[in-house]
């Protein structure tokens, strides 16, 4: 199974384009928030049936509600090998007053009761706090209570996005935490599923 998944496209067309070009070659695309914009988000999904999606700080807080059928916020989908893949969306507060931010105890009290441990593949739009979360200015941006979360819960991977200065992979105990570049660069993580094992590498677009 190959899921790609790609973060911060901020209406950004040639990422619209290279997707309408690359859809085929993968069972699913999750994009990891920041799609900005309502006939932006349109145009997206209507690339392919397989895209699935979390709201980032730039989605307002109705955009699931305007696509339910799509959107992986606070839900679960059941991939091969017994792996799980479980969305949350927006951000923690940012000095931007951006539309999609949560206080940290909201996103603490809404990951508790999602499903997620070791075989779960838990899809974030903000990283954990103090992993692959540093900005321009060397402030963490991420989110407490995430980090929080991924130390009780330890699920197998976090990919994210949310910071565009940082990118790769980290290990954080038992999880592996993935920052997806931003789509502008014109690629995203492959995530490979195959056995029971989830594999991932740097992919382009």
């Amino acid at each position: 199974m190959r899921i790609l998944l790609i973060a911060d496209l901020h209406s950004e067309e040639e990422v619209l384009d290279r997707l309408r070009a690359v859809h085929g070659r993968y069972d699913s695309i999750v994009v990891a928030g920041d799609i900005e914009g309502h006939d932006y988000s349109r145009r997206l999904l209507s690339i392919s049936d397989s895209i699935k999606w979390i709201p980032g700080n730039m989605d307002d807080k109705g955009s699931c509600e305007r696509n339910p059928g799509t959107c992986l916020h606070k839900k679960e989908l059941e991939l091969d090998g017994g792996l799980k893949l479980v969305g949350f969306g927006f951000s923690s507060p940012t000095p931007f007053g951006t539309p999609g931010e949560l206080g940290e105890d909201e996103i603490y009290s809404g990951l508790c009761p999602l499903e997620i441990d070791g075989n779960t593949i838990l899809i974030t739009h903000v990283p954990p706090y103090g992993v692959l979360d540093e900005v321009a200015e060397g402030i963490h941006a991420g989110s407490r209570s995430l980090r929080r979360i991924m130390e009780e819960k330890k699920p197998r991977i976090i990919a994210c996005g949310h910071v565009h200065e940082a990118e790769g992979k980290e290990k954080c105990g038992e999880t592996t935490v993935v920052q997806i570049p931003a789509a502008s660069t014109l690629r995203g993580i492959l995530l490979t599923i195959e056995n029971g094992q989830a594999s991932i590498e740097m992919e382009s677009l």
